[in-house]
């Protein structure tokens, strides 16, 4: 019933603005104080505050070729756009009404339909939105500006776009934001807001701009249909405010876009299915850490200058994605722990991506694990497995030189190529690195490569040296090629293979208690996995190479409840055991190696325990077996 009344109240108050059309007019153009002439539409008024330029009563049809239907620019004079009519303003970079470096513009009981985007105020201040009528498919309000000045407008609830009121909140201190539903949701000029529960739908997205020191969480923007808007959530000049468990889906452009805005928290959201997931543009030392980043052609993105943000512990995965995180023009930047699953580049260090440190990522299943152009860059610690090619560097031509980067301690295992070297890199450290699967054969290194740093080189899998005086490392070095540089101290224990486990190097390693049936006590090694990006990889990318020795995975909940497990990945079959939250065995079953298949219990489970194939039945746990909690 509510909804029929505003529905009536919108139709009453778009014949209102028909019929107070005095006529038609060509788009209207004013560049300052003397275009506001009759030839622009001015019907009365001398420009004052007490007597207003008044341009009102015209239906403008904007033209295939026009960008606007008023614009307005560079005007000190007072001004009331009022029951305009306007029509096909379809240019993208363009609006029904732009208003740019104006102080005292009005704009009320106007009607903007069939277009792209409604109105643009930029680098402006004190406009007044009164009662207007938007319909479009693009941007119904897009306010711009250097200043929190630029933003203090006057722009209520009378105003509609698509239907639902536009909320445009100014210099709050303190209050909630909840429960709204709607198009379009701007905070501005503000602090210590908590901006939760919020379902912003089709239109503008949750706009923050110099708000800091608030709580934006809990919120859903999404599109249904596939119109041109732009981000799910964008913050703007605003630092220190926490963006958690937010659920952005299906945005044109980013789900989270920061914009000049540094010491955010991001933290819990789910990315799914927009163009961009995050996007942090010219912003500082943010951290970004448990997000679940699904099915983006980009993941995440660092660019335009950005330093110092941490990149730690988020699960981004999806066969459509092109990278899973690209850093550009960024440096000192921190990616850790992620864990990245078929996109086409895992971790992109495109172009003036220098000092940047990669380490502890897990990057399965990509055309390339990774691909590096910057320079100066530390990746060390990463499984890097299952790629067409593990590592790449682009060749450049000589427009770009990639220069000092050092690699150590990562596994390379199951990749078509392990790494390639272009002809213009230089001064590139390669050393305490485990290549698996062919070893050396894998290896193109076309440029200027140290292979051995402070007398250790790198494991290979296809060595025939020799070791006479049993000190670790080979006595005949590694040839490379074909550029013809040697591993001079290669490492003959697979030990090293084991800095290199990617995210699962952070676990914690504990001694588990299971009691059988039977009133054995077994000890047994197993990592801890109780965070969401430690769950989403358990064995997937490790090496066969690596499974007869190692301890299992403790999958840890913080509640019961029926989840399922995939082999996708995960090279060798494996045993898991399910218990309750009191420890009790709920189930077991053996997972085969690679399989689609989905494995869980009968019921549902709070821990799951996954071991080496044939362990379970080895050590007798079956029905009547418990896990015991210290």
């Amino acid at each position: 019933m509510k909804r029929i009344v505003i529905l009536v109240i919108l139709s009453v108050l778009f014949l209102a603005i028909v019929g107070s059309a005095s006529g038609t007019h060509e788009p209207i153009m004013i560049l300052g104080n003397a275009d506001f002439t009759e030839e622009n539409g001015v019907v009365s008024g001398s420009g004052t505050a007490a007597d207003p330029y008044i341009i009102a009563g015209w239906e403008i049809d904007v033209p295939d070729t026009g960008s606007y239907g008023v614009k307005i620019e560079n005007a000190s004079a007072h001004f009331v756009l009022r029951g305009l009519i306007i029509r096909g303003a379809m240019n993208p970079r363009g609006a029904a009404i732009r208003l740019g470096f104006v102080s005292a513009a009005t704009v009320e009981n106007c009607s903007i339909v069939n277009s792209q985007n409604g109105i643009e105020i930029s680098s402006s201040t004190a406009v007044v939105l009164s009662g207007n009528a938007i319909y479009v498919m693009g941007h119904g309000l897009n306010v711009i500006g250097e200043s929190a000045a630029e933003y203090d407008h006057l722009i209520d609830e009378s105003n509609v776009l698509n239907d639902y009121p536009i909320r445009y909140l100014y210099g709050k201190d303190g209050e909630t934001v909840s429960g709204i539903r709607s198009s379009n949701l701007y905070i501005v000029a503000s602090r210590h807001m908590t901006i939760t529960n919020n379902e912003i739908v089709n239109g503008d997205g949750i706009q923050l701009a110099f708000v800091d020191d608030s709580l934006i969480s809990g919120n859903e923007v999404y599109r249904t249909t596939p119109i041109p808007t732009d981000h799910g959530i964008s913050l703007y000049r605003s630092n220190g405010n926490t963006v958690k468990e937010n659920l952005l889906k299906n945005n044109r452009y980013a789900g989270l876009y920061l914009w000049l805005s540094s010491k955010n928290e991001i933290v819990g959201n789910q990315f799914l299915a927009n163009n961009y997931g995050l996007i942090l543009a010219a912003s500082d030392d943010n951290r970004v850490t448990e997000n679940i980043v699904y099915a983006n052609p980009t993941g995440i993105a660092i660019n335009a200058g950005s330093v110092g943000n941490e990149i730690v512990g988020n699960t981004i995965t999806h066969e459509n994605a092109k990278y899973g995180i690209s850093i550009e023009q960024a440096m000192e930047n921190r990616v850790e722990a992620n864990v990245i699953i078929e996109a086409e580049t895992g971790i992109l260090l495109g172009v003036q991506a220098n000092s940047n440190k990669v380490l502890s990522n897990t990057l399965v299943k990509a055309a390339y694990g990774m691909s590096i152009t910057g320079s100066n860059n530390e990746v060390a610690g990463n499984l890097i497995s299952q790629s067409t090619r593990g590592i790449l560097f682009p060749e450049t031509y000589g427009k770009q030189i990639a220069r000092g980067n050092s690699f150590h301690d990562n596994l390379f295992a199951n990749n078509g190529r392990h790494l390639y070297l272009n002809h213009d890199s230089e001064a590139t450290r390669v050393y305490r690195n485990a290549f698996l699967g062919g070893g050396s054969t894998l290896i193109e290194d076309y440029g200027k490569t140290t292979w051995t740093i402070a007398d250790e080189g790198n494991y290979w899998s296809n060595y025939q040296g020799e070791d006479t005086d049993g000190d670790g490392i080979g006595d005949d070095p590694v040839m490379l090629y074909p550029a013809g540089v040697e591993d001079t101290a290669p490492l003959l224990s697979l030990e090293t293979a084991r800095n290199g486990l990617g995210a699962l190097n952070g676990l914690e390693e504990r001694n588990l208690t299971v009691m059988t049936e039977s009133g054995a006590s077994l000890s047994i090694p197993a990592l801890i996995a109780d965070e969401g990006h430690e769950r989403f990889v358990g064995f997937r990318g490790y090496p066969a190479e690596l499974i007869e020795d190692s301890p299992g995975i403790l999958f840890a909940y913080e509640d019961e409840a029926e989840r399922r497990f995939t082999m996708k990945t995960v090279p060798f079959p494996l045993d898991i055991a399910f218990f309750d939250g009191s420890g009790a065995f709920v189930g077991s079953t053996t997972m085969e190696a690679d399989s689609d298949d989905l494995y869980t219990a009968k019921g549902p489970f709070q821990y799951a325990l996954e071991l080496p194939n044939g362990t379970l039945a080895e050590l007798g746990i079956g029905t009547g077996s418990h896990l015991v909690f210290p």
